[in-house]
């Protein structure tokens, strides 16, 4: 068995025939900034694609069998009203097997599912996607923050999966964890089918050890405690805890606070299961939200700076065992004070 460890964000030394990286440093992240009233550095490194239509082409997962057309997309997507589906769906937007959707229609699970969404402005994109370490079976980022995983809501172009298909067109982007689009820090894609199965079990198995920073409002009563809290559906995308919550789900985060300013704190955050939003809802249940999040706490519209890193992976692939660390973004150390990350 191979030890391999990596600490930072260095890109480590690739071969001349790894011509992706190539593709991904200096095509896309040439393209124009959008304009931001936020620090210099971190908006000329946004992109905002043009306004284009948009198609998006799906399929019915098992969880959304024997839903009506219209409850799926306002339940799954619901960045706009039922009202607003229906009005798409009306309007012809929506083909369900190559037929117009009706509002009222029944999915069943494979139905396949294409949606004229429009000409849409994305909002803006972090899309610098630094390598902290790849080998032949797995690549792994240090993503920055905004940007999502997969499209999603108003997302499309600007997503970790569509720029890596431009960036590696001879490789399927398949990305064996989630990570919302606006956590930083380490995620890791998988380079082949064999790998990417290989590591879904092991993350639902719950063998990969994860760490995350977080920069939270207030400070904890407690310098170390356990949330177990059930996490459900409140509405729509929307998860949370407590009485009214839907289809819960066990939960448990380990929590240690690193750090305090006045204000707010740094902690570190080990999630012991995955459920969806897990650690902004266990945090903000506790009365200590992540700076910056506007659905689990109070969002700033003009700031790209987030309070959530995924900071350390432990994991096996195959054969080689793998720790990981990469520093939070730089707005971090004005929380941290004297604190040494590396020590920590």
């Amino acid at each position: 068995m191979e030890l391999a460890t990596r600490r930072g964000a260095s890109v480590p030394s690739l071969s001349l025939a790894d011509k992706g990286l190539s593709r991904l440093n200096e095509s896309l992240l040439s393209a124009s900034p959008a304009t931001s009233r936020h620090q210099d550095d971190l908006v000329n490194a946004l992109y905002q694609p043009p306004a284009s239509q948009q198609i998006y082409k799906s399929t019915i997962a098992p969880e959304y069998h024997g839903l009506v057309v219209e409850q799926y997309f306002s339940s799954r997507f619901p960045y706009q009203s039922r009202e607003a589906w229906i009005a798409q769906i009306l309007n012809g937007d929506i083909m369900v097997n190559g037929n117009k959707a009706r509002p009222g229609s029944i999915l069943n699970e494979g139905d396949r599912i294409i949606t004229h969404a429009g000409v849409r402005q994305e909002p803006p994109a972090d899309r610098r996607l630094t390598v902290v370490y790849q080998d032949r079976h797995i690549r792994v980022f240090n993503k920055p923050a905004p940007i999502p995983v997969h499209p999603s809501g108003r997302y499309f172009q600007n997503s970790m999966t569509e720029v890596l298909k431009k960036a590696f067109p001879e490789e399927i982007p398949r990305p064996v964890q989630r990570l919302d689009a606006t956590t930083t820090g380490l995620i890791v894609f998988a380079r082949s089918r064999q790998a990417a199965g290989f590591l879904m079990k092991e993350f639902q198995s719950h063998r990969i050890q994860k760490e995350y920073l977080a920069v939270v409002r207030g400070k904890p009563k407690e310098d170390q405690f356990t949330v177990t809290a059930p996490i459900g559906v409140v509405a729509g995308a929307q998860r949370g805890v407590g009485e009214g919550v839907r289809n819960v789900k066990p939960a448990t985060t380990q929590v240690e606070r690193l750090t305090s300013t006045s204000t707010h704190s740094v902690l570190r955050v080990t999630p012991l299961s995955g459920r969806t939003n897990q650690i902004r809802v266990h945090l903000s249940s506790q009365g200590l939200p992540i700076l910056n999040d506007d659905v689990y706490g109070e969002g700033d519209s003009g700031s790209y700076e987030y309070g959530l890193h995924a900071w350390k992976l432990r994991f096996q692939c195959f054969d080689r065992y793998l720790e990981l660390n990469v520093p939070p973004p730089s707005h971090f150390q004005s929380f941290l004070g004297d604190s040494d990350i590396e020590r920590l």
